[in-house]
């Protein structure tokens, strides 16, 4: 059995004080019990999950924010693995929380006409949300996001019914004996844990009205198309029957690619090694048109009719090693040519309003730029927030919602010099 392992550091920390002593007392022996609390998962098969009722819950503080999308009037807040928060944000001012729509195994959502559109571990989920306080399941796609894989001469999912999936964890109190004779000079004890466990981690348009979807999304609509993305895939859903969502066909794009963008007729993919661009003029055939090729790093990317607007991080998974702006040229979609690099702090998502840019800065803040002359925006920054932290942003039509890893925050951006803060959500930090 997995746990999640907690207060490694602390409890390192309390023996560093113990160690200290023994250095000069010399040879002795050390005896140290600790408890520590640690998260053990919650086990139900998948076809249990898969037959239970999803009702809208009452309202929860977000714990871990994922994703944030923006349909008609309402604030859609992912929580990785949790399922969706749903707020009312007619006053984004005020906005107020309607409840929680829990989905297992749930990273990302899209919205047209009322429906909604999200992943549940290995399957697609349908909820006709046109009564928004009860939210009514209406289809299950199954194992469309499942790696298949050869048993002999049968092809199976790589995730059964039967099989056991993490559902919720429970807090539980684990003691851990530490015994051994220490001497000045050894090397740094090991931890030995009685109950047998060492530490563990989790390591997971025409008419229609179409809601808005951050940078980091992995879902994007478009043209009665859901494309998703699962692994080195983006997936391909026919939405012409709505309420019944079909995968047709997937284009594999190779390692790393992490978010979506549909712009017109075009699908551009930001991967950890570059930003793909697909023609989706036929949105039931897309077409991999090119791929601009960049320095290995997460990059979201946002575009206009002329430039594409990406960042590039250190200090994630991507194994990025500049943090930078870079504005490329796609007025040839075919032949995609950089026009310009700037030094940033630690850019994450960003978002485009007209000639304005803004920019996730991380733990630095908040940056917003004039970006009508590409060749100067360094030059042209507009406003800088430094006390809040910002990963994600979502310029909406009432307001610029900026997402970080302790608030939800919305601004005011009529005066586009002066963003004026109207509201902010908490995000609590699981423990």
């Amino acid at each position: 059995m997995k746990i999640q392992f907690q207060k490694l550091k602390n409890s390192l920390l309390l023996f560093l004080p113990l160690l200290f002593m023994f250095a000069f007392l010399g040879c002795d022996k050390m005896d140290v019990k600790e408890t520590y609390t640690l998260k053990i998962p919650i086990y139900k098969k998948l076809g249990e999950v898969r037959k239970m009722d999803i009702v809208m819950s009452s309202p929860q503080q977000v714990q871990n924010a994922g994703k944030i999308y923006l349909y008609k009037d309402h604030l859609f807040i992912n929580e990785p693995n949790i399922g969706i928060h749903i707020y009312d944000n007619s006053n984004p001012a005020s906005p107020k929380s309607l409840g929680l729509l829990p989905i297992i195994g749930n990273f990302d959502l899209g919205i047209q006409n009322d429906l909604l559109y999200a992943d549940n571990i290995v399957d697609l989920l349908t909820f006709d949300i046109s009564n928004l306080s009860k939210p009514v399941l209406v289809d299950r796609q199954k194992d469309v996001f499942a790696i298949k894989y050869k048993f002999g001469e049968v092809e199976r999912y790589q995730l059964q019914d039967s099989d056991l999936i993490p559902v919720s964890y429970r807090d539980s109190l684990v003691s851990s004996e530490f015994k051994d004779k220490y001497n000045p000079g050894d090397k740094e004890p090991e931890l030995v844990y009685e109950d047998g466990y060492g530490p563990s981690y989790n390591s997971g348009s025409g008419a229609s009205q179409i809601g808005q979807a951050g940078s980091m999304a992995r879902f994007a609509i478009s043209s009665n198309v859901l494309y998703a993305i699962f692994m080195n895939k983006v997936k391909n859903f026919d939405l012409n029957n709505p309420r019944s969502p079909k995968l047709m066909n997937e284009v594999d794009l190779g390692f790393g690619i992490e978010t979506l963008f549909p712009y017109k007729k075009s699908l551009f993919v930001g991967a950890s090694n570059g930003m793909h661009i697909l023609d989706i003029t036929n949105p039931y055939q897309p077409k991999h048109m090119t791929t601009y090729a960049h320095v290995v790093a997460c990059d979201p990317v946002v575009v206009n009719d002329s430039y594409a607007f990406v960042t590039l991080r250190t200090g994630n998974t991507c194994g990025g090693v500049q943090n930078i702006l870079e504005v490329v040229d796609i007025t040839n979609l075919n032949s995609p040519k950089q026009v310009k690099m700037y030094p940033m702090q630690n850019p994450h998502g960003l978002s485009l309003a007209g000639d304005y840019l803004y920019v996730s800065e991380g733990e630095f803040g908040l940056k917003s730029f004039k970006v009508n002359d590409v060749n100067a925006i360094d030059k042209n920054m507009v406003q800088h927030l430094d006390k809040i932290k910002s990963t994600d942003i979502i310029t909406g039509p009432k307001s610029l919602i900026v997402m970080g890893n302790e608030t939800i925050c919305q601004f005011d951006y009529s005066n586009k010099a002066n963003l004026k803060q109207l509201s902010c959500i908490t995000i609590g930090k699981s423990k």
